[in-house]
């Protein structure tokens, strides 16, 4: 029998990830971020050119069950990666796509799977440039893409200070209404930020507000406030469902305090903005909701 803290559910998804990877060290001359944000930012081909990368996969029976219509399996595959550049302020360049598959699968599903797949990157301009096939067990997609930040930097999760408001876009806790099939990548709302600097910590939520606020938190070495009253939800969530669950992909953001006015007045989408919490000092800042834990691919509730 495995020792408690060798398990997965004792180590969840972030320390595994630190198990793996936190004894890596990217070469500083090509590499500006790596493990540890939303896309991994390489220097690009002048002062202000940046170039993201990110790998992100839908696995049948996790991201969707097999009766899911198959157009929205293969545009949910691309778009959660585009919702991870959204988070850093970036635009998407290309993508190559891994396909796993049962030697029984149906032909018609898969080019099905696929015809979702181009329309999203026809929609969002990404060129498909490639991939790999392979058998497996169970069906799944993996991307690989590539985005830029030209002319202004991404947004990274470290950059909060203490006294910064904290805001999310449209409404939280949709999942169970299959809103995470469907989708809309935060793109421009996430570029419009980082252009215009109005964001000093920026992330998307996949994994749920209670999961994904404390990432950010921690990356800013800060605590955080939350009010509950002010947190949206999506028609028919509970307060549960907004802050618990996983996949809303809105985006999560701070802004300068002496630029929360200017943020609110000039926001030019229709995607609703909200002020739900401040960030604190470490030590100081409290979740103050019950029932927080987020979603964790292997850690035990």
């Amino acid at each position: 029998m495995k020792p408690a803290s060798d398990s997965l559910a004792a180590l969840g998804e972030n320390g595994l990830v630190q198990l793996l990877t936190g004894h890596w060290k990217p070469d500083p001359r090509r590499v500006l971020t790596g493990v540890g944000d939303d896309c991994a930012v390489l220097r690009g081909d002048g002062k202000n050119h940046f170039l993201l990368f990110k790998t992100d996969a839908v696995v049948e029976n996790v991201h969707f069950t097999p009766r899911e219509r198959s157009e929205w399996i293969g545009r949910k595959a691309l778009a959660r990666a585009l919702s991870d550049l959204a988070a850093m302020g970036a635009s998407p360049l290309a993508a190559v796509v891994t396909l796993g598959v049962p030697k029984d699968e149906s032909v018609h599903r898969l080019r099905a799977i696929y015809r979702g797949l181009e329309r999203a990157a026809k929609k969002y301009g990404v060129d498909l440039v490639g991939g790999e096939t392979t058998r497996a067990r169970q069906l799944f997609l993996s991307v690989a893409l590539l985005g830029e930040c030209r002319g202004y930097r991404p947004v990274l999760r470290s950059g909060a200070r203490g006294g910064d408001p904290i805001f999310v876009t449209g409404r939280l806790g949709a999942t169970r209404a299959r809103r995470h099939l469907v989708f809309e990548p935060r793109l421009a709302e996430g570029q419009w930020l980082a252009r215009h600097r109005l964001a000093s910590a920026l992330m998307d939520l996949s994994d749920g507000l209670a999961a994904d606020l404390p990432r950010l938190a921690l990356a800013s070495g800060l605590g955080f406030q939350l009010d509950p009253t002010a947190i949206p939800r999506a028609h028919g969530a509970t307060l549960s469902a907004a802050i618990n669950d996983g996949e809303d992909y809105e985006l999560l953001f701070t802004t300068r305090p002496s630029h929360a006015k200017t943020l609110k007045k000039k926001w030019p989408f229709a995607t609703p903005l909200h002020c739900i919490g401040v960030m604190e000092p470490r030590g100081k800042g409290s979740r103050a909701v019950p029932h927080v834990y987020g979603f964790d691919h292997f850690k035990q509730r």
